[in-house]
């Protein structure tokens, strides 16, 4: 894949999942009430409006300008990777893409609005989250298997 196509794949995913997930967000601070919970499936997935001034989990809360700027290194790298590496084919890159697009729109929730806009709840899953999140996290899974499947085809990503 030549760096244009990859650029071009990466920042696709990422606007795709920027404003998917700016959307949603504006959607459950419009809909949704801090006090109440909307059931989505009974037992298993709802919807609670909170905010996050921390990272995962809570981490951090209260350090949004650290938060600000790792993020921005986070994604800086993330750009200068899909620039500098052709080794991870198009599911890496896309991957690559979802966690970019994932920590933009929550840094610009940082910076507009001083914390991170939360929703979703699952079953089990231990914190409140959002799609860039969801996007972030599966992005990550994505991009080791990317790599996983240059490992096994005898290719080094570098």
């Amino acid at each position: 894949m030549s760096r244009r196509n990859a650029a071009g794949l990466a920042a696709g995913v990422a606007l795709v999942v920027l404003v998917l997930d700016q959307a949603s967000k504006a959607w459950a601070r419009g809909s949704v009430a801090r006090s109440h919970e909307v059931t989505v499936l009974s037992g298993w997935l709802w919807f609670r409006l909170q905010t996050n001034t921390g990272a995962t989990l809570g981490l951090l809360s209260g350090y949004n300008w650290l938060l600000i700027v790792l993020t921005l290194v986070v994604v800086l790298a993330v750009g200068m990777l899909v620039l500098r590496s052709n080794a991870v084919g198009a599911l890496g890159v896309a991957a690559l893409g979802a966690i970019a697009g994932g920590g933009s729109s929550n840094l610009l929730d940082r910076i507009r609005l001083g914390s991170v806009t939360d929703f979703i709840e699952v079953h089990l899953w231990p914190t409140n989250f959002n799609l860039a999140d969801a996007a972030i996290r599966v992005g990550v899974a994505l991009f080791i298997v990317a790599l996983l499947l240059e490992f096994r085809r005898g290719r080094r990503p570098g």
